[in-house]
C-alpha cells in the first residue's frame, strides 16, 4: 500500500513539472521594433537607353522598292538618301508633261505675237488718222472764225476729228484686250499655266519615291526590302536622332498608378552599381501590352554617361509613392488573411495578432496605421496567439 502511494506522488509530480514547464515555457521568436519614419518607394525595373528623338519613315505612295541605301545601324545625315522607289513610271510622266509645257509656252508666244501685232498696227494707224484730223480741225476753226468757210464746211472737218478721237481710243481698247484678257491669248495662257502646274505636281510627287533622312542619327529598324511592293503609310524604317538619350522601361502594369510624370528615376549602368545618372519620368502610355503586361514609360537623363550606349540595357530605380510616418516590414512578418493583413505584436510577454493597414512594396510592407513607435513586432513563423516568447531582434 505504501508503495502505491509513492508511486501516485511520483507520477503527480512528473505531471505538475510537465504542467510548468510548457506554462512556463518561452518560445524564441525572431522580432523588430517599429519605428515610424518617412519612406518612398523604390521601384527597381531595367530600361533601354534609346534616342528621345525618332521617327518613323513611310511611303507616300505606292510603288516598288528599287534600291536600299542604308542598313540598321548605320548613321545618316539630313537629307541622306535610304531607300529608292522605282521612278520609271513617273519620270516618264515628267518628260511628257515638260513637252506639253513647252508646247504650250511656243503657243501662247505666237497667240502673243500675232494678235498684239495686229492691234499694234491699228492703234498706229489710228493715233496718225487722229493727229491729221486735229490739226485739219484746228486749221478749219481758224478759217470759219475769219469767216473764210461755211459753218456745213467746218462742222464737217470737226466731226471727222470726233470720228478719230472715238477710232483711237476703240484702238486702243482693242489693244490692251488683245495684250491681256483677248480670248485667244487668254486660252492660251490657261493652257500655259495648267501644263507648268501639272509638271511642278509631278515633280514634287517624284520626291515622294526617295526616302531621306529628316536629321542627323541612325537607322535602327527597317521593315522592308528590294523588290517590295508597298503603299500609302507603309513602315518602312524606323531613324532616331544622335542627340539627347532616353530611357525606356517597359513597366509591369502593377505599378501603373505609383508612377506618375515628373517621377525621379536614378539611371545605373547594368551590373554596376558604383555609378549613375538621374533623370524623371516625362512620358507615360496610354495602352498596356497585353501580351506581357507591361506599359511603355520614358525618361530624360540629366547626364549621359560614357556606359549609355544606344539600346544598352540599364537598370532603373523609379521613385514611387510616399508615405509619413509610416513603418516598413519586411514582407515575412505580415500575415494575409481574408484580403487582411495582420501582425503580431509582443502585449505583456505574449504573442497578440492585429489588424494593420497599409500596401505592399518592393521592400516589403509599408504599415500606415496600426503600429506606434516601439512596438514589438514578432516574426509569424511557428507561433500562435496567446504564447510566451523569447525575442531574438534583428540586427
Amino acid at each position: 500500500m505504501k508503495k502505491k502511494w509513492i508511486m501516485y506522488l511520483t507520477v503527480s509530480t512528473v505531471l505538475i513539472l510537465v504542467f510548468l514547464y510548457f506554462y512556463f515555457r518561452s518560445t524564441k521568436i525572431d522580432a523588430v521594433k517599429a519605428k515610424k519614419q518617412d519612406y518612398t518607394e523604390k521601384i527597381l525595373v531595367t530600361g533601354t537607353i534609346q534616342a528621345k528623338n525618332f521617327s518613323v519613315l513611310t511611303s507616300g505612295i505606292n510603288g516598288v522598292i528599287e534600291n536600299i541605301y542604308i542598313r540598321e545601324g548605320q548613321p545618316v545625315t539630313k537629307g541622306s538618301i535610304i531607300a529608292k522607289l522605282n521612278t520609271q513610271e513617273i519620270e516618264a510622266d515628267i518628260a511628257k508633261a515638260k513637252a506639253l509645257y513647252e508646247k504650250s509656252k511656243y503657243d501662247l508666244e505666237v497667240v502673243s505675237s500675232v494678235s498684239l501685232e495686229n492691234a499694234k498696227a491699228q492703234l498706229k494707224s489710228a493715233q496718225i488718222n487722229y493727229e491729221i484730223s486735229k490739226r485739219e480741225f484746228l486749221d478749219h476753226e481758224k478759217l470759219y472764225q475769219k469767216k473764210y468757210i461755211s459753218r456745213l464746211e467746218f462742222d464737217s472737218t470737226k466731226q471727222e476729228f470726233i470720228n478719230s478721237e472715238k477710232n483711237l481710243k476703240d484702238a486702243q481698247i482693242n489693244f490692251n484686250t488683245f495684250k491681256n484678257e483677248g480670248a485667244s491669248y487668254k486660252s492660251a495662257l490657261e493652257n500655259t499655266n495648267s501644263a507648268e502646274s501639272n509638271l511642278k505636281s509631278l515633280e514634287n510627287n517624284l520626291s515622294k519615291y526617295y526616302i531621306s533622312a529628316p536629321y542627323d542619327g541612325f537607322i535602327t529598324v527597317r521593315n522592308v526590302e528590294v523588290g517590295q511592293t508597298v503603299a500609302p503609310y507603309t513602315n518602312m524604317f524606323q531613324i532616331s536622332s544622335n542627340d539627347e538619350k532616353v530611357v525606356s522601361i517597359n513597366l509591369d502594369e502593377k505599378y501603373i498608378n505609383k508612377v506618375t510624370l515628373g517621377s525621379p528615376i536614378k539611371i545605373y549602368p547594368y551590373a554596376d552599381t558604383t555609378k549613375f545618372s538621374s533623370g524623371n519620368i516625362y512620358y507615360i502610355g496610354i495602352n498596356v501590352d497585353e501580351t506581357n503586361g507591361t506599359l511603355e514609360v520614358r525618361g530624360d537623363i540629366d547626364k549621359t554617361l560614357p556606359e549609355f550606349l544606344f539600346n544598352s540595357t540599364v537598370n532603373t530605380i523609379i521613385q514611387g509613392e510616399s508615405f509619413k510616418d509610416a513603418v516598413l516590414l519586411q514582407g515575412v512578418y505580415t500575415i494575409q488573411k481574408k484580403n487582411k493583413t495582420y501582425v503580431y505584436l509582443l502585449k505583456n510577454g505574449k504573442s497578440k495578432l492585429v489588424e494593420v493597414q497599409g500596401v505592399p512594396v518592393i521592400d516589403g510592407f509599408i504599415v500606415i496605421s496600426g503600429l506606434e513607435n516601439d512596438d514589438i513586432v514578432l516574426s509569424p513563423k511557428n507561433i500562435t496567439e496567446n504564447i510566451r516568447v523569447t525575442l531574438i531582434f534583428e540586427s
